[in-house]
């Protein structure tokens, strides 16, 4: 109770999180017909592809969740809730990681025969405990579902989703094998995003900082380890002791013993890092659609529409189109039945009509949109406006605010 501060329920989304599936956005909050009465809900999107849709006042859902068994640990000392929920409806909007099999295997993949020899190595059951066999995330870390979050028609019931469906692969090691010139603290923060050898992940948007101190000084990176900067978070838990001895290996320095008092606690297993599943050309390891735009319509679980959102550059070169691509920003819903989205990593801003899912407008950004549009009204004339700033998913650097005013046609 917002006036009160006093807390009315509350809903696990997912049950001691092993897999970085916190929830991506804000929810919606909607009306919906339930039982032939008017309830006001709060709908609530996920990385997983799910969509749980709840009573806002009492918590009730308004579909069933069942509480379905998982796989157990292997891992010495790891123990995974022995089930997570799973909403009967609507039905999951991304592709399970045990959906797929050597079938779903990209089509236009050169080295199609190591991808499936890959895919029988690894894990891919539903919520599969991580391991050092490797298991399928799918929807991947970033989700389906991710931060532009839904768009909604809040009377209708009706919510929008653009979704992704990249593969990654989560693999577990040993803490005892050691990394260069070994840093304890290194291993606990950084190795996960910045590899074993400092050489990063640019796939997954994750720098190379071998040479760091050839771009940056010693406090300009102990800001950045204290507070964070665009995709990396802050640490501001880690010790001015454990912070020098940081910087320090990343200047190349032999590492110093840290004192027993500030010693991170030596975990005994890491995860080798966020590693999508590529093909040889970088494309994702399965086949499309790579990305997905749709309609629910909440008052009944049932899909309105759902088409492919987005064009792999790398293939419409080739006249291959409809594959979705990897997106990140939301929709923005007008009430005479438009929705406008930026998102995909082509660049290209659209509007559809959002009773069909029918493509009405088009046009190339100067930058990749990643980022949700804004739509407001000056003299009678309405705007959008978007944020053109790219970078993300290797796309074409941007610093520009692109608006549109809507015409007659």
């Amino acid at each position: 109770d917002a006036r009160t501060g006093k807390r009315l329920w509350h809903f696990q989304t997912t049950h001691h999180d092993l897999w970085d599936r916190d929830l991506p956005a804000p929810p919606n909050l909607i009306t919906v017909r339930h039982q032939g009465k008017f309830v006001d809900a709060v709908v609530q999107v996920t990385k997983q592809g799910y969509v749980f849709c709840f009573d806002r006042v009492t918590g009730k859902p308004l579909f069933p969740i069942i509480e379905k068994s998982v796989q157990s640990s292997r891992l010495q000392g790891e123990h995974p809730w022995k089930t997570q929920p799973y909403p009967v409806l609507p039905k999951p909007f991304a592709r399970q990681s045990a959906d797929i099999t050597a079938k779903d295997i990209n089509p236009y993949a050169v080295n199609k025969t190591e991808l499936i020899q890959k895919l029988a190595q690894i894990q891919t059951g539903w919520y599969d405990a991580p391991s050092l066999q490797g298991n399928l995330i799918l929807p991947g870390y970033d989700g389906g579902a991710e931060w532009g979050g839904a768009g909604a028609d809040p009377k209708r019931g009706i919510v929008y989703i653009n979704s992704n469906e990249m593969p990654w692969i989560q693999t577990m090691v040993s803490t005892k094998k050691p990394l260069i010139n070994e840093s304890k603290t290194y291993i606990n923060y950084c190795a996960n995003c910045h590899g074993d050898k400092l050489q990063g992940n640019p796939a997954s948007g994750y720098p190379n900082i071998k040479e760091v101190f050839k771009r940056r000084n010693r406090a300009f990176l102990s800001q950045i380890i204290t507070q964070g900067k665009g995709m990396m978070p802050g640490f501001p838990q880690i010790s001015k002791e454990e912070r020098e001895q940081l910087i320090g290996f990343l200047a190349g320095e032999q590492p110093k013993e840290i004192s027993e008092a500030n010693k991170a606690d030596q975990i005994p297993y890491r995860m080798t890092g966020y590693n999508k599943f590529l093909d040889s050309q970088g494309l994702p390891a399965i086949g499309p659609p790579w990305g997905t735009l749709q309609a629910i319509d909440m008052n009944t679980g049932k899909y309105v529409w759902k088409i492919p959102f987005g064009d792999e550059p790398l293939l419409a070169d080739k006249q291959i189109k409809n594959t979705g691509t990897e997106n990140y920003g939301g929709p923005v819903i007008t009430e005479n039945g438009l929705l406008m989205i930026a998102a995909s990593k082509d660049g290209k801003f659209r509007i559809y009509n959002r009773h069909t899912g029918k493509l009405l407008w088009q046009t190339q950004l100067p930058a990749a949109g990643f980022a949700t549009p804004s739509t407001y009204e000056v003299n009678g004339k309405q705007y959008v406006v978007i944020a053109c700033g790219g970078t993300k998913l290797g796309t074409k650097k941007g610093n520009q605010y692109v608006a549109f005013t809507l015409g007659n046609e």
